[in-house]
């Protein structure tokens, strides 16, 4: 399973959104987001990043802090250092040594019809 890599931060360190936040394709966040995270495609929370939403991505990379509930269709990796305060739930859950988690694990079928929906055309 191949996934698509960001590759450039959508908000970079130092930068701080706040709202819903909508994408077909592969975005990173360096910064601090307050909200929703609603795409189709990946993200990537960097290991500076803190990230206070709840989630619904194709495949989520978590390497910072997220607090919320995620769900992904395809699969959410937890790399070293990732701290989650909230539920997963994908069919595919990958937790690195190191990464921390505060909340339930749900593993789900995959397929089109799980949690993502697409975001509206631009």
């Amino acid at each position: 399973m191949s996934f698509a890599r960001p590759r450039l931060p959508i908000i970079p360190a130092g930068a701080r959104f706040e709202g819903t936040l909508c994408w077909r394709g592969a975005v990173r966040v360096e910064g601090r987001l307050t909200g929703d995270c609603l795409g189709r495609g990946a993200l990537e929370i960097g290991p500076e990043a803190r990230v206070e939403a709840d989630v619904a991505v194709d495949h989520l990379v978590v390497a910072g802090h997220l607090e919320g509930d995620a769900s992904a269709r395809l699969k959410i990796e937890l790399k070293e250092g990732a701290v989650v305060v909230g539920d997963l739930r994908a069919p595919v859950v990958v937790l690195a040594d190191g990464a921390r988690l505060r909340g339930r694990l749900q593993i789900t079928p995959e397929g089109p019809e799980e949690a993502v929906s697409a975001p509206p055309s631009p």
